[in-house]
């Protein structure tokens, strides 16, 4: 197993923050009390496993450093006054013994999802960083630009267009990596930064990356960017809680609820102890079985989920706290297990007692039973080998959160054998799922991997450019043939239905059709057909002129393919909700659902305007303010002029 090590570089003079950094490194700012930059990058680190750390910093702030964080770092004094971060990263490489380093920022925070990424890396690369594909337009406009190639890091730098977004401040390096460095330092000179040496890594097909894109994370320079810091540390530790094992229900309903108890609670101070929630959580799940057992359906049913969101809470609090204990893990384990086997039973119970289900209510009950403790022990008895968050993650769903939500469900529908025969069937689906996971792992570490056949070749560019040709005047072709199809085949349908207007309908499936209907589907997979073959074509000329647009309003990649997929979803869905239209016009009988449908369309049309002008205001308010400006000053010197 390769060991870790990482590197902090923390010998920036913090100049615009003065007069703060006066008397202050920026790396012991606090983002909350107790809590400084540094310590909380520190914490950051230790929770991804990494126990060798290094600190680079300026020789006077040594002794500060060594009394903050006894034990936890070794310190890299970098002597001199003027000098780039990669001597800072040099001079610190040479206390690291690790065989993968990562290498952080002082002044950037981060979500632990993002060192995981890094961390779990399948690049083999010397160089890896971590890219965000859509940044907001100030992080873009301040932030080192990266230009993706593949699976590889083409260039970065300040000044080039944003084609795939920007670097977090991230890197991870393997041992090879270091000759890199050195070699950078020697050719720049003390001034070389970072980007110098991902620059030179690049051109020898050395470095990658990972994509980061929607994780929390930002850079601290100003006064503002600290109040700025210390709001996102609070939503990055609600992030932060969010396990990857967890299931969709814990992630997607309870996570957002029981964070922010749990954060409220820390905040406050509250001597509030996750045994304690753990016991409250076991409480309520056997308030939620007294009441199916007295025929109180709905009401059992939100009480269980209300149990579901607490047994969130107490391991949250315990990770806030600084880690659970041996014990809390063990009660909650036990406790869970109790309350779970006892709303299976009063589910049972009810069915036999008050919807007279009878064997079959006592066969899926004793099933029930027996799975809600088979998930917990497959989970701890599955090897390493196996992938916890692909096993929990996904079908058939049964981690503890679902099957409680299925309790919900059943208790608001006052049917007790919904959560019977889910909590029945899916354990042992995930039963059967670990099992298949885990030969399938067994059979992928004995293949060997085939290597690509050398050397790679590559078409010339002048073929390339031969073929580039020959797909645009395909797709400019099908936009005007499959446009003017579609006018013919409405035009001429028009002319079918007014020629053969009050003929006697016919039945196709025992459903009674008009002429009127016939046309009207007809049109309707007419529209559809020619109309996605259209939009595909449209894409394709979106997609080529991405680097243009890239370009010209500095905007990433991803950002474009945001706003074009959105606009063509909009396109679509307008598309989509006229042809339809026009079928319920030839159904007299299905007039009634005109309204629903309608909405429906609407809704969907609202909801993915929402996301573009979402995606416009986070890409483009920068260059639309920039704009605004040009045009107000000279508005201004007219009027002043005149």
């Amino acid at each position: 197993m390769k060991k870790l090590g990482a590197v902090i570089l923390a010998a920036g003079k913090g100049t615009r923050l003065r007069p703060y950094t006066e008397e202050l490194p920026k790396s012991l700012f606090e983002l909350s009390s107790g809590v400084t930059l540094l310590g909380f990058i520190i914490d950051q680190l230790n929770s991804a496993g990494i126990e060798d750390i290094v600190v680079a910093t300026r020789p006077e702030h040594v002794k500060d450093f060594k009394e903050r964080f006894k034990g936890k770092i070794k310190l890299a004094a970098v002597e001199g006054e003027e000098f780039g971060n990669l001597h800072t990263l040099n001079e610190a490489l040479k206390g690291v013994k690790a065989d993968k380093i990562l290498v952080a920022m002082s002044d950037h925070i981060f979500e632990l999802e993002m060192l995981r990424r890094l961390l779990n890396s399948k690049s083999e690369k010397p160089v890896v960083l971590c890219l965000g594909k859509n940044p907001p337009w100030i992080k873009l406009r301040e932030g080192l630009k990266v230009k993706p190639k593949g699976e590889s890091v083409d260039k970065v730098g300040k000044e080039i267009p944003p084609y795939g977004g920007i670097d977090t401040g991230l890197f991870l390096l393997s041992r090879e990596a270091i000759e890199i460095v050195r070699k950078t330092e020697e050719e720049i000179g003390p001034t070389a930064k970072i980007s110098d040496m991902v620059n030179r890594a690049a051109k020898r097909n050395e470095a990658g990356y990972v994509d980061v894109t929607g994780r929390l994370w930002m850079d601290v320079d100003t006064p503002e960017d600290v109040v700025e810091a210390r709001k996102l540390y609070w939503s990055i530790l609600r992030r932060d809680l969010v396990k990857p094992t967890d299931g969709p229900i814990s992630k997607y309903l309870n996570r957002p609820i029981s964070t922010r108890i749990s954060l409220a609670l820390h905040r406050r101070g509250l001597n509030v102890k996750p045994n304690h929630v753990s016991l409250i959580s076991f409480l309520v799940g056997l308030a939620s079985a007294a009441l199916f057992l007295f025929n109180f359906f709905p009401l059992a049913g939100l009480v269980a989920h209300i149990s579901s969101v607490l047994d969130g809470v107490d391991g949250e609090l315990a990770r806030l706290g600084g880690g659970g204990t041996r014990f809390g893990e063990f009660l909650d384990t036990i406790l869970d297990r109790f309350a779970d086997v006892a709303i299976i039973a009063s589910l049972g119970v009810s069915s036999l007692l008050h919807l007279n289900q009878g064997l079959a209510a006592i066969a899926l009950t004793a099933l029930a039973a027996f799975g809600t403790v088979m998930v917990s022990y497959v989970s701890k008895l599955s090897p390493p080998s196996v992938d916890q968050q692909r096993l929990r993650g996904g079908f058939p769903w049964a981690t503890r959160d679902c099957r409680l939500f299925s309790v919900t469900v059943g208790g608001l529908l006052s049917a007790p054998l919904i959560p019977l025969i889910f909590c029945a069937l899916s354990p042992a689906i995930f039963s059967m799922k670990a099992i298949m996971l885990h030969g399938r792992e067994g059979a992928k570490a004995k293949m060997r991997a085939i290597e690509p056949p050398k050397p790679t070749v590559k078409p010339s560019e002048k073929r390339l450019k031969r073929t580039l040709t020959g797909e645009v005047r395909r797709n400019l072709i099908e936009i005007i043939s499959n446009g003017v199809k579609l006018l013919i085949w409405l035009a001429i349908s028009r002319l079918f239905m007014y020629a053969l207007r009050g003929y006697a309908a016919i039945e196709v499936w025992g459903i009674r059709m008009g002429i009127e209907s016939m046309v009207g589907v007809g049109n309707f997979i007419a529209i559809v057909y020619f109309g996605y073959k259209i939009l595909m074509s449209i894409k394709f000329f979106a997609d080529l002129a991405s680097e243009h647009f890239v370009r010209k309003l500095r905007i990433t990649g991803a950002a474009y393919a945001r706003i074009t997929m959105n606009s063509l979803y909009l396109a679509a869905v307008a598309l989509a909700w006229f042809a339809v239209s026009l079928l319920l016009e030839c159904f007299p009988k299905l007039w009634a659902l005109r309204a629903p449908v309608g909405i429906g369309f609407l809704a969907i049309f609202v909801l993915i305007l929402y996301d573009l002008v979402k995606a416009f205001y986070r890409s483009l308010k920068g260059p639309w303010e920039a704009f605004i400006d040009k045009v107000s000053r000279s508005i201004s010197k007219r009027l002043a002029g005149g």
